[in-house]
């Protein structure tokens, strides 16, 4: 690796990560896939980017009326072009705002407002290595929603021509152009991590391609941003070095991890003390409510008692209603007895009754017929016992011993009614004493069965007390889960995920600091001699660092944000400049070779300084093929020998560009 620092293949890259990290290449590749970290290991090669033409037109509206406009700006190429003027608000910041706001595909960008609005058609040509796209826009003049205006994005290639897009201004023209550029120029996102917010970003086309335009002074010496160290990573892409945005994936998913351990690692700690004591204010709660609970009915018991005496009491009515129909049968049978012993008694009574009847009769003697009232001879009765009737003489009397066995038979019947009458009757007496037991059961379970429905439907706190118990229970849980967790946490100091990020790190930091301290020596030498020449005093030293620009101008130590603003753009075009050169001289640089300038004479700069900064952006343009840069500015007798006549559009007087 010391060898060739920066040549590492990436499966060179992975085996070193892995021997520094001591696990395997498979889980250095899936931890470092998970977080979005991507080997770059080639060495880049520089493509080019050129604006060919620019169209404008739509409805000017002034104080004095409606006008239509039209703007062409065609068959550009490669070295210093200008649009100039003999005033300001001629449109030469409008014209390359623009051109800004079509690159990144947002609109309106920096276009003025009132611009924008007049402006209800335009369209912009460039190349990219020798290869023609054109980004159109249409909407209605008056309108200022992107949304509403329609864009087309065409690439031409071979005779052919290939539609890259076609819909809205909006969020979708936005991703079309950003993921053309950085495909085509070869770049690849730049992470940061923002801990107050504990997120990652990503900065992508826009970020990068606002290092192509300086309008005036700006906070950060490369580009339009400075958070996340965005101007020294920008250069550093830019002059090419490889494994940058490596190098910053790797970084961000490290200081996440790290703050994402810490975080754990003092929660836990702070929480250690805490759980303590929450836990056993939490079990002295838990005590309570159980006590609490254990003194109230078992209402889980209750319910399965309910059930239970539900049953019970079903079958005792079934029971009862049994013994009901049983003692309704016994009673039919025994007042069927009862009427047979009626009935037998009573034929009975009515057998000795004529019995006794005909006895009496026989006895009778009658002292004159009953019909005629004629008297009977006194001797009529005497002689002798007669077997006759002595009333009308029939001798055919019945037998008195027959008499006697009916009478027998009879009497029999009714002994056998009358057992029969004394069994049912028992027989009721025992059905009467089931059924009363029957009921008086079944009342014993109605009774059990009420005073249960009856502490069911009490008010009470049982399911309140028992999901505050399980609230606790759950909390108490929690807790010691939380406990485990910290304890987990502050003894995994070896983490596989934290050794290999520190080792991915580390190791792309060694094979970029060679090539990276030869380049920014480099770079940092031709900043300082154009800020010379651009007309910053005093400047005795100048270095880049991680995240600011440190230079001793009058012999004390300043930084980029302490220069006055002419300083500060005579700084940002050197920079320009410096590392647009750097990338070309390097061979492997990215810089694609476009460099906007919008009146840069307009900060505090004098004849002299301007020209020397367009002698300075002349010579490079014409020491570096292809490279293109644009001007907006006053027409001033500088830039007769250094822009070319057909080189120019002018607005003389009053006039406009548009």
């Amino acid at each position: 690796m010391e060898d060739k620092p920066f040549s590492m293949t990436v499966t060179e890259w992975y085996a070193a990560i892995a021997t520094e990290s001591d696990t395997t290449a498979e889980a250095v590749t899936t931890i470092l896939d998970a977080h979005g970290v991507k080997p770059q290991s080639v060495l880049p090669r520089a493509r080019t980017l050129n604006i060919k033409a620019i169209h404008l037109e739509g409805l000017k509206l002034t104080t004095e009326g409606a006008e239509r406009f039209s703007f062409e700006w065609s068959e550009l190429s490669d070295g210093i072009w200008a649009l100039l003027s003999q005033g300001n608000s001629k449109g030469k910041s409008s014209i390359l705002s623009t051109i800004k706001a079509a690159l990144q595909g947002r609109f309106p960008g920096n276009i003025k407002r009132d611009v924008w609005s007049w402006i209800d058609a335009l369209r912009l040509t460039f190349t990219i290595d020798h290869v023609c796209y054109s980004i159109s826009l249409q909407k209605e003049a008056g309108e200022t929603d992107p949304v509403k205006a329609v864009a087309i994005l065409v690439r031409f290639q071979d005779d052919a021509e290939v539609s890259l897009y076609q819909g809205s201004a909006g969020d979708g023209l936005k991703g079309a152009m950003e993921d053309l550029f950085m495909d085509e120029l070869g770049f690849d996102h730049f992470h940061a991590y923002k801990k107050a917010k504990d997120i990652v970003v990503e900065h992508g086309w826009p970020t990068m391609s606002s290092a192509f335009f300086i309008a005036g002074p700006g906070p950060a010496i490369f580009g339009d941003h400075i958070e996340d160290g965005m101007p020294i990573r920008l250069i550093q892409l830019f002059i090419g070095l490889p494994w940058i945005s490596t190098y910053t994936a790797i970084s961000t998913a490290l200081k996440r991890t790290q703050n994402v351990y810490q975080k754990a690692v003092m929660q836990a700690a702070s929480a250690k003390a805490k759980t303590a004591s929450r836990a056993e204010e939490l079990d002295l709660q838990l005590e309570t409510r159980r006590n609490e609970l254990a003194k109230l009915p078992d209402r889980s018991k209750l319910r399965s008692e309910l059930g239970r005496l539900d049953g019970a009491l079903a079958l005792a009515q079934a029971d009862v209603t049994t013994l009901r129909n049983k003692l309704t049968t016994t009673r039919t049978i025994a007042q069927e007895a009862a009427t047979a012993f009626t009935e037998a008694s009573r034929r009975l009574q009515q057998a000795k009754d004529e019995v006794a009847a005909g006895y009496v009769f026989r006895k009778l003697k009658p002292v004159c017929c009953p019909a005629c009232e004629t008297g009977f001879a006194p001797d009529r009765f005497e002689a002798a016992e007669s077997t006759a009737c002595g009333l009308c003489g029939n001798s055919n009397l019945q037998d008195s011993e027959d008499s006697g066995t009916d009478l027998a038979a009879i009497e029999a019947a009714v002994r056998d009614a009358d057992i029969a009458r004394k069994t049912a009757g028992a027989a009721v007496r025992a059905a009467e004493a089931e059924l009363e037991q029957a009921e008086a059961s079944r009342a014993v379970y109605l009774h059990d069965l009420r005073e249960t429905e009856l502490v069911l439907a009490s008010s009470d706190n049982t399911n309140s007390l028992e999901l505050e118990i399980a609230k606790l229970e759950g909390r108490l849980e929690e807790l010691r889960t939380d406990t485990t967790s910290a304890l987990e946490v502050t003894s995994a100091p070896s983490d596989d995920t934290l050794r290999i990020l520190q080792s991915a790190e580390k190791l792309t930091k060694v094979m970029m600091d060679a090539l990276q301290t030869k380049l920014m020596s480099e770079l940092e030498r031709e900043v300082f001699g154009l800020t010379e020449r651009f007309g910053v005093r005093n400047l005795s030293s100048f270095s880049f660092k991680a995240h600011k620009m440190a230079m001793t101008q009058g012999g004390v130590e300043t930084t980029f944000s302490g220069l006055n603003s002419g300083e500060n753009l005579r700084m940002r075009v050197a920079t320009a400049l410096a590392t647009l050169k750097v990338a070309r001289s390097s061979g492997f640089g990215r810089h694609p070779g476009l460099i906007v300038l919008d009146s840069p004479a307009a900060s505090e700069m004098s004849p002299e300084d301007f020209t020397a900064l367009l002698g300075a952006v002349s010579t490079t343009v014409e020491e570096i093929p292809g490279i293109q840069v644009l001007v907006g500015a006053l027409l001033r007798p500088e830039l007769e020998p250094v822009i070319p006549a057909n080189h120019r559009r002018v607005a003389l007087g009053t006039s406009g560009l548009f």
